[in-house]
């Protein structure tokens, strides 16, 4: 057992019933420090104040943890998400639940970066995007390049952006430098850069959505 103090440890010192949600929730704190490649079931085994083998228990390996602690952060993604009539707005709204999600929770990005859970959420997502890009009149080998083609930019979406958006009110002042470093360029040889300094670097959120609505109309052809 242990000797350090275990947030998860119950009364007496004794350890608190270990659960699937106890397990996760201990998992992505760890995470928060770490990253997915350096985490082991011996260091939550220590975090939970438990061997290390209790966790196999509820878990079949460290991929499986994983994955559940990703697919978990994805919630707010399919949370209340329904379907409409409308396939092209059903195909961004889901792609913009999932970038806010990705966004809010660092962790989930690092680890649904690596591949599908293939769980819960994960699996809605996938299945929201896939029928509705069969609605649009998609065949089946086109709608699914199409589905791998919004995967692919809303993940790199989230990838970029993470860093700036942990800082939270930084980012708007980091823009505003970017934008002030074009402006001093050379007129010889950037004239262009120049002339559109003041328009580069608008919200991320912006140039998200300009890009996720051209994406929309090439790949369904709208």
């Amino acid at each position: 057992m242990p000797g350090r103090y275990s947030p998860f440890m119950g009364v007496r010192g004794r350890p608190a019933k270990l659960s699937r949600d106890g397990i996760c929730q201990a998992a992505l704190e760890l995470l928060a420090d770490t990253d997915a490649a350096t985490f082991s079931m011996r260091a939550l085994g220590d975090y939970l104040g438990v061997d290390p083998t209790a966790v196999y228990r509820h878990f079949s390996d460290k991929d499986d943890l994983l994955r559940e602690v990703g697919d978990r952060a994805l919630t707010p993604a399919t949370r209340g998400f329904t379907t409409t009539d409308d396939p092209q707005d059903d195909i961004r709204r889901m792609c913009v639940g999932l970038r806010k999600a990705l966004l809010r929770n660092p962790v989930a990005l690092q680890l649904t970066a690596t591949g599908p859970t293939r769980h819960a959420n994960e699996l809605r997502i996938t299945e929201v995007l896939l029928e509705s890009l069969m609605r649009c009149g998609l065949d089946r080998e086109v709608a699914a390049t199409a589905y791998h083609v919004l995967i692919e930019y809303t993940l790199g979406s989230a990838l970029i952006d993470a860093p700036l958006a942990a800082k939270g009110a930084d980012r708007t002042g980091t823009y505003r430098a970017w934008r002030a470093d074009y402006a001093a360029l050379s007129t010889d040889d950037y004239p262009t850069s120049v002339e559109l300094a003041r328009q580069l670097y608008p919200s991320s959120d912006k140039v998200f959505g300009a890009g996720l609505a051209a994406l929309i109309s090439g790949l369904t052809g709208v």
